[in-house]
C-alpha cells in the first residue's frame, strides 16, 4: 500500500488509452531548456529530427486530491511508453515528469542508452498541472491548491499501483521500477525513493534540487565563480549599464532591445540576469563570454552586445513572453501555459529558490532583485494567502541531507543549482558524484553520451550503472 505517513489514499482508476504513433522533434537530453528559451540557436543546436515509432501515449484517471477520501474527482494524466529496448521481464525505467510538458525525449539521451543495456521499458509520467495533465484545464489560483510535490509523488505511487494491477490481471509478476529525474524532477525522483521505498529499487537524481532555499543568493555566487573573474565582470558591468540607462529615462529604449518594453523594472532585471545565468547553467558560458570579447567598456556597446546575445541565443521572444511578466502571470490566462504560472505557484507555495542578488559590490544581478521583490510578485499573482513554506518542505524531505537508500545524486561543477542539491555523500547508500570540468552544466549526465564527453562525466555515468546493476541484482 501507499506509505501511511502520506495519509488516506485510494487507488480507484479507470484505464483509458489514447494510443497513437508520434513523430516528434526530440532533443539530446531529458531535462532541457525551459520553454521560453526555445526560440534561438541554443535550442536549434539541440534539436534532432527523429521518428519515435516506439512511443505510445496514454491517459488514465488520476485522483485530484490524494489527501481527501471524500473527494472522488479525477483528472486525465498523460504517460508515455517506449518499448524500443524492452524485453519481457526487464525493469521499468520511470521518468518522473517535472515543470513542463512530457515529450518522451529521454529515449535519445543517457536514459535510452541505459534502457538498452538493461532491456528496460521506458515510461514518462507527466506532472500534474503541466502539458495536457491540467485538472479541468484550470490554472486559476483556487485550483492550484492541488499542485504540490506531495500530490505529485502520490500520483507516481498511484500510477505504479495502476501498472502493477494491469500486470497482475495478465498473470505477470510485478516489474522492478527505477525512477529517473533531473532538476526539480530529480528532486522528485529522490523524494519518491525516500518516501516510498517499497515501490522502487533505486533512483537517479541528476542536479536534483532537494534543498528548498528561500533566499537563494548562493545561485549567483556560483554564477560568478563558474563564469570566472573576467566574464563575470562583463556581466556585472552590463547590469550596471542597464541600471544607469533606466535611471536616465531610457527604459523604453533599452527594454526594447529585448522586445520587452512592457516589463516593469524588477521583472526586466530578473530577465536579463536569467539570460546570463542560463548560459552558465546549461554549459554555454563560453558562448556568452566570447560575445563580449573586443567590446569596448561602453554602456551602449555592452547593452547592445548582451541584447544581441540574448535574442540570438534564447530567441527574440525570450524577454517578451509571459514568463518574466508579473502582470501577464496575474491577468492573461491565454499565456499561462506551458510552464509559466504553474511553476511560479510551486516556487511561491513550497519551493521558493528565489534568486536574489547577493550583498556587496560583486553581484552580477541588479540589487533591485530582492526577497521582497519575489514575495510581492507571489502576492500580486496569487493573492496574500500564498507564502513559500520552504522550512516545512525541508523538514518533510530532509533538505540537503535526505536520508534514504539507493539514490544516486549527480551534480556538475558549473551548475548554480548544485547549491540547492546534495553537496556531499549523505550516507554510503546514497552515492554522490560531483562532475568537475569546465562547462559542466545542469543535468549534464542526461545528455546523449558521445566519445568527446569529459572523462569525469563518463566515469560518473559508469559509476551509476555499477550501482544500478547492484540494485537490480543483475
Amino acid at each position: 500500500g501507499i506509505n501511511a505517513e502520506y495519509g488516506p489514499f485510494r487507488s480507484n482508476m479507470v484505464y483509458r488509452s489514447l494510443v497513437f504513433l508520434s513523430f516528434l522533434l526530440v532533443v539530446h537530453s531529458l531535462v532541457d531548456l525551459p520553454f521560453h528559451a526555445r526560440g534561438g540557436v541554443a535550442w536549434k543546436s539541440r534539436l534532432h529530427l527523429r521518428n519515435i515509432r516506439g512511443d505510445q501515449r496514454f491517459e488514465f484517471d488520476q485522483k485530484l486530491d490524494h489527501f481527501d477520501l471524500r473527494d472522488n474527482r479525477t483528472f486525465m494524466q498523460l504517460y508515455i511508453v517506449n518499448r524500443d529496448f524492452y524485453q519481457e521481464g526487464g525493469p521499468i525505467f520511470l521518468n518522473i515528469g517535472g515543470e513542463g510538458p512530457a515529450d518522451g525525449s529521454e529515449r535519445y539521451g543517457f536514459q535510452g542508452v541505459v534502457a538498452q543495456k538493461f532491456n528496460a521499458l521506458m515510461i514518462t509520467l507527466e506532472h500534474r498541472f503541466y502539458g495536457s495533465s491540467v485538472p479541468n484545464k484550470d490554472l486559476r489560483t483556487p485550483n492550484l491548491k492541488y499542485l504540490s510535490s506531495r500530490q505529485a509523488l502520490l500520483d507516481v505511487a498511484s500510477f505504479i499501483n495502476f501498472w502493477w494491477e494491469q500486470e497482475q490481471s495478465q498473470g505477470k509478476p510485478r516489474s522492478k521500477v527505477v525512477t529517473f529525474g533531473g532538476s526539480y524532477s530529480g528532486a522528485l525522483s529522490a523524494w519518491f525513493r525516500l518516501k516510498f521505498p517499497g515501490y522502487t529499487l533505486g533512483s537517479l537524481s541528476s542536479s536534483g534540487v532537494v534543498n528548498a532555499i528561500l533566499d537563494f543568493t548562493a545561485f549567483d555566487e556560483q554564477i560568478k565563480v563558474s563564469s570566472g573573474p573576467v566574464c563575470s565582470s562583463y556581466i556585472r558591468n552590463t547590469t550596471h549599464a542597464f541600471e544607469r540607462a533606466i535611471k536616465a529615462g531610457r527604459g523604453a529604449e533599452v527594454k526594447g532591445y529585448f522586445n520587452a518594453s512592457s516589463l516593469v523594472d524588477p521583472d526586466f532585471f530578473y530577465m536579463i540576469a536569467d539570460s546570463a545565468a542560463m548560459a552558465v547553467q546549461y554549459g554555454h558560458k563560453a558562448q556568452l563570454c566570447r560575445s563580449f570579447e573586443g567590446v569596448p567598456n561602453d554602456d551602449n556597446a555592452l547593452m547592445k552586445t548582451f541584447a544581441n546575445f540574448t535574442n540570438t541565443f534564447w530567441g527574440k521572444d525570450f524577454g517578451s513572453g509571459c514568463f518574466y511578466d508579473t502582470t501577464c502571470l496575474q491577468k492573461d490566462p491565454s499565456k499561462w501555459q506551458p510552464t509559466n504560472r504553474a511553476w511560479r505557484w510551486q516556487k511561491c507555495s513550497e519551493l521558493a529558490y528565489f534568486q536574489n542578488a547577493p550583498a556587496g559590490d560583486e553581484s552580477v544581478r541588479s540589487h533591485i532583485i530582492t526577497y521582497e521583490y519575489h514575495t510581492k510578485q507571489c502576492h500580486l499573482i496569487f493573492g496574500d494567502a500564498v507564502s513559500p513554506k520552504t522550512q516545512e518542505t525541508n523538514e518533510w524531505y530532509g533538505g540537503s541531507q535526505p536520508n534514504g537508500t539507493n539514490i544516486f545524486f549527480s551534480n556538475f561543477s558549473d551548475d548554480p543549482w548544485q547549491q540547492a542539491s546534495v553537496m556531499k555523500e549523505v550516507n554510503p547508500q546514497e552515492p554522490f558524484s560531483l562532475v568537475t570540468c569546465d562547462g559542466c552544466g545542469h543535468c549534464m549526465d542526461f545528455h546523449a553520451p558521445n566519445d568527446s564527453d569529459p572523462p569525469q562525466l563518463q566515469a560518473s555515468r559508469l559509476n551509476f550503472i555499477k550501482h544500478l546493476h547492484n540494485w537490480l541484482n543483475i
